[in-house]
């Protein structure tokens, strides 16, 4: 149900969001200016996506609602919805405290990742299609909301800084890519899957890379080496016991996750992954959001 229209909505958001980056380029030195480029093609999506699915202004938002809501006897994606507002909300008073303090540390931004995780465990368990869709979305409002804040559009720039920066990695540059990269990890291998769509889908434990990686092993690297973390790897300043944390957590994960997939992975590529992934982890510099899921999902 809604395959297609899921499809056509990918592709709609995703042309839109690539070209409101580029006009908002080209017009950067007007940031008050953007806001008419979101205006006019945000305008411009709904009436192709309408096209595309053949119905009215009104029937699209109408059909819309019903993309987001699910059939009528889908109270899983009811459930699952309101799981997700949740997430986002602790999420946002989250981000109020710690921007109310003044200063963030690596347990603080950790914190996103365990928000993250739950949304996509929910979403691949309960509806993986719809929570393809809403990767894909998200990608988009990630980009854009980046785009706003670096831009410095108003009226949003000044209140997007004023909550984001705070959380700004010593991996980030001008740009806050890491939230973004922290996202297209997490939700990776449901992304790149050929047969989400299917009424059979059953996730395998690739489908888990990256929050194996990056919920969960990623996170328990950062606190247990910034908290406890004495032997620094040679040329790095990533910590062996922050290493072996990762290395531990992420065979945990996979191990029992194992156990609960139809079709489960081998042990010994599950070793083999978190022993490799954790000694990656150790030396990169930047990108460990995008890179360390995407060589667990090649592994598994």
């Amino acid at each position: 149900m809604f395959g297609d229209e899921y499809g056509n909505l990918v592709v709609v958001a995703t042309v839109s969001t690539a070209t409101i980056l580029a006009f908002s380029w080209i017009l950067r030195r007007h940031p008050i200016v953007i806001n008419a480029v979101f205006a006019v093609v945000i305008s411009i999506a709904i009436f192709a996506f309408s096209n595309l699915v053949n119905r009215s202004i009104f029937g699209t938002l109408e059909l819309l609602f019903q993309m987001v809501i699910g059939s009528n006897n889908s109270w899983n994606r009811v459930y699952m919805v309101a799981f997700w507002l949740a997430m986002v909300a602790i999420s946002v008073i989250f981000c109020v405290y710690v921007t109310s303090i003044g200063r963030s540390s690596t347990v603080h931004r950790k914190f996103f990742h365990l928000t993250v995780s739950l949304i996509y465990i929910s979403g691949i368990l309960f509806d993986p299609l719809f929570s393809w869709l809403c990767a894909w979305l998200w990608l988009c409002i990630f980009i854009l909301t980046e785009l706003l804040r670096y831009l410095n559009v108003p009226p949003w720039g000044a209140v997007l800084n004023e909550h984001l920066l705070i959380f700004k990695d010593v991996q980030d540059s001008e740009l806050l890519l890491t939230p973004i990269y922290l996202l297209v990890g997490i939700f990776l291998p449901l992304m790149l899957s050929q047969n989400v769509a299917d009424l059979d889908f059953q996730p395998k434990l690739a489908h888990f890379a990256g929050v194996a990686a990056v919920g969960v092993g990623d996170s328990m690297a950062a606190i247990v080496g910034s908290t406890w973390g004495k032997t620094k790897w040679t040329g790095s300043e990533k910590s062996l016991e922050g290493t072996l944390a990762m290395m531990f957590s992420m065979l945990t994960f996979l191990l029992i996750t194992n156990t609960f997939i139809l079709d489960p992975s081998s042990v010994v590529s599950i070793i083999s992954v978190s022993l490799i992934a954790s000694l990656i982890e150790a030396y990169l510099t930047a990108m460990d959001n995008f890179i360390l899921p995407f060589i667990t999902y090649l592994i598994l």
